[in-house]
């Protein structure tokens, strides 16, 4: 007689009835957004069905081979409806779906981490220094407290250069609530140290894919919503694993179709290429002396000639 196969059932409610002040919750009327007199319990009513032999929103039976094959005993891993949002969205756009990791074995993208972190004694300088919290509204932000000089940049670096590249995109990786919120590097934004909680996606191979297409695909409310169910608690922060491999994109069906999907995206960000140019053009000229956020724009001087004499 053959062995049953065994499973493990989670069950993943989003609510136990009370806030985490320890006031009560309380159920909203769906059709008008008012309060009931009704507890919002949805673990008991969960526990209660799970008890009658009927399923709950979220459960999932999973055969013990994939749960210790995954190591991931996380209800909210196996929970589908964090990806209910990319399957409707890839039907509706009558495409189909590839994966983050499908992606970097078909050779299309790579990926890469940050640098690392300097202490706080080391960053004054000319060099920004990018943290997770640094990446916000599609871009990064330089922190005029966070620069380091040339010469901590290059040991973080661990060589010359940063070894980013314009267009790249990155986002934190660990331990930051903006997990899944992607900043694109425009041309100048290379020379940075970024800490290395992040993951930096660069296109390899262009044929169809590019960062613009990349862009607007990681920036969907849809692929956004995957990053919730992968992005798990590690003692007392976010940690994603190797799991982040399995958040799924739309595949473009022809080069075409994804330029025009991403057209809003690649004329933003060239456009603000571009107009950083002139900017920065105007700045180097300019005799008067700025303040740190606006002179880590440009290459300063000292560090031109410092790079070049070492």
């Amino acid at each position: 007689m053959a062995k049953a196969k065994q499973s493990v059932t989670f069950l993943n409610p989003r609510t136990c009835g009370i806030y985490k002040n320890g006031a009560p919750r309380f159920k909203t009327d769906p059709s008008t957004g008012v309060r009931t007199d009704e507890i919002d319990n949805q673990l008991i009513e969960a526990v209660e069905l799970y008890l009658a032999g009927k399923p709950s929103p979220g459960q999932a039976v999973i055969p013990l081979a994939d749960v210790q094959r995954s190591q991931v005993l996380v209800p909210m891993y196996y929970d589908q409806r964090y990806n209910d949002a990319i399957r409707n969205l890839l039907s509706s756009l009558g495409v189909s779906g590839i994966t983050i990791g499908e992606l970097l074995s078909s050779g299309v993208i790579t990926s890469r981490g940050g640098h690392g972190s300097p202490g706080n004694d080391q960053r004054s300088g000319t060099i920004p220094y990018i943290k997770v919290s640094d990446i916000r509204g599609l871009r990064i932000n330089v922190n005029p407290t966070n620069l380091v000089p040339l010469a901590v940049a290059k040991r973080m670096w661990r060589g010359e250069s940063s070894g980013l590249e314009a267009w790249d995109v990155i986002t934190p990786n660990r331990a930051s609530s903006n997990i899944g919120e992607f900043a694109i590097l425009l041309p100048g934004e290379e020379r940075v140290v970024v800490t290395k909680e992040v993951f930096v996606f660069r296109i390899a191979d262009d044929s169809i894919w590019d960062a613009y297409y990349l862009h607007w695909a990681l920036s969907l409310r849809a692929v956004r919503e995957q990053w919730r169910r992968i992005a798990l608690m590690q003692t007392n922060r976010e940690d994603c694993g190797n799991r982040w491999k399995e958040i799924i994109l739309p595949n473009p069906s022809s080069r075409e179709w994804a330029r025009e999907k991403s057209k809003a995206f690649r004329d933003y960000f060239t456009t603000i290429a571009k107009a950083k140019d002139r900017f920065v053009e105007e700045i180097q000229s300019s005799e008067h002396e700025y303040v740190a956020n606006v002179a880590a724009t440009i290459v300063p001087v000292d560090d031109q000639q410092e790079a070049g004499s070492s």
